[in-house]
């Protein structure tokens, strides 16, 4: 009796189908919950670029951006330039900071809010 449990058991164990090697496990991307996480995000670059003591000049030589779109992108305004650039400037000047670019913030939640 008891080693047909045991054959049982290992027959359960045995019928689960094992991760293959070098397949990706995909794990579920948490969305912002909205738009105002991703312009909080925008307002902490600011804070790091303040924090490392680097001037907008040098962003603008660095990155070519204009003095506009740095301000208004610090700010948390989503349309500092039109979608979808400006989900690459944010990634862009997130690396230069050296500041992790959330993972979960897709290029689609770059795009403004239509107003009604």
């Amino acid at each position: 009796m008891i080693s047909s449990i045991f054959f049982h058991d290992v027959l359960m164990i045995s019928s689960k189908t094992p991760p293959i090697l070098g397949s990706r496990i995909k794990l579920p991307k948490h969305e912002p919950q909205s738009q105002q996480g991703i312009e909080q995000y925008l307002q902490c670059l600011a804070q790091a670029r303040n924090d490392n003591e680097i001037s907008i000049d040098q962003v603008i030589q660095h990155l070519n951006f204009s003095r506009r779109v740095i301000e208004d992108m610090e700010k948390g305004d989503l349309s500092f330039v039109p979608y979808p650039l400006n989900y690459f400037f944010a990634r862009q000047y997130a690396q230069y900071l050296k500041v992790p670019f959330p993972e979960q913030y897709l290029m689609t939640h770059f795009k403004p809010s239509e107003k009604k």
